[in-house]
């Protein structure tokens, strides 16, 4: 049953591949090279709402984790220029290509700093991208030209974000077990190298950024402002918030009583996977469950059933266990 799944789930993705080209990043391009060149109409759905999942993704987002979000934008617009210069665009190589540009390295930077905090602005991105858009648009279109867009840069970074998160459900379904900077290296490089992105990717080639250095100064940004990785794990959890959800196998629990838990994955295709995932009870005295999602009833009482993916908490619920029926003692009297 378990590589029956597998092969499906492969297939959808190799399916959807071909017909969004960003969507590589779930894929080697070793897979990639075997696509089929038709899409039926259940993959033509499943497309359709690849696209959407950014959108719903942001949506999810908690007031805490939209502060969360908002504070890192702050630290990141609180860095001066000269850090920026230095610490970010620090080659020679990529100075020199930028003044050819008619590009001074204080516009460089500034852009760039806004740039980051855009990335980090939820809610408010339209306001927010209407002010960059006005102070930068001179600088942007000298870098950039006019064939990728401003708004292309919150589409990449969304795109970005729901495929890092697919791909980690997929790594454990496959089990991969990459480490989650892997993945998420991984899915930067084939989005700059593949796809509707591509151009992107081209255009910081003529400056002398490669796809590796992107991965570079994502690092560095990470050290400096998430090293945490808060912002990351919010991002996937919003995610999973949309497409992911814990089913417990219906009918009443008592003590010494299993039941099966699964993890139903809603998106690309639907799914349910017991195994290669992380379950953990929080009254293990209520009751436990194991590796493969068998659920072990000891007491009555309520437990909280979390999975991890990638040490990631995406999915809660609540399992009440019911006390066994109590037998009542029927006592007659008879007076003689």
């Amino acid at each position: 049953m378990k590589s029956t799944l597998r092969c499906r789930f492969v297939s959808s993705l190799v399916a959807i591949s071909v017909a969004v080209p960003s969507a590589a990043a779930f894929l080697p391009s070793s897979t990639l090279a075997a696509s089929p060149n038709s899409l039926n109409p259940s993959e033509i759905k499943q497309v359709q709402r690849y696209k959407e999942a950014a959108i719903t993704m942001f949506q999810s987002l908690t007031p805490a984790e939209k502060d969360k979000l908002r504070q890192v934008r702050d630290q990141v617009t609180a860095k001066p220029l000269d850090w920026w210069r230095d610490q970010i665009l620090q080659n020679p190589e990529v100075i020199e290509k930028l003044k050819a540009k008619d590009v001074t390295v204080e516009e460089a930077s500034a852009m760039l700093r806004d740039m980051v905090a855009l990335l980090y602005t939820p809610g408010d991105t339209i306001e927010s991208l209407l002010t960059f858009k006005k102070e930068h648009y001179h600088t942007w279109t000298k870098v950039f030209g006019t064939e990728f867009k401003q708004e292309d840069l919150l589409k990449f970074a969304k795109m970005m974000q729901k495929q890092v998160a697919a791909d980690i459900i997929m790594d454990h379904m496959l089990n991969i077990n990459r480490p989650l900077d892997d993945i998420i290296n991984n899915a930067i490089a084939r989005m700059m190298k593949h796809g509707e992105f591509k151009k992107f990717g081209q255009k910081l080639a003529e400056i002398g950024i490669t796809p590796e250095d992107v991965i570079a100064i994502r690092k560095r940004l990470v050290r400096e402002f998430d090293p945490n990785n808060e912002v990351r794990d919010i991002l996937i959890r919003a995610f999973a918030r949309n497409y992911v959800d814990i089913i417990v196998h219906p009918g009443k629990l008592t003590p010494g009583k299993e039941k099966q838990v699964t993890l139903k994955v809603d998106f690309p295709g639907y799914w349910t996977i017991r195994s290669g995932i992380e379950w953990e009870s929080s009254n293990p005295e209520v009751a436990t469950i194991d590796a493969k999602g068998k659920l072990h009833a000891h007491k009555s009482g309520t437990t909280t059933i979390s999975v991890k993916i990638k040490g990631v908490v995406i999915a809660q619920t609540d399992v009440t266990i019911e006390p066994e029926n109590e037998r009542v003692l029927s006592l007659t009297f008879s007076h003689g």
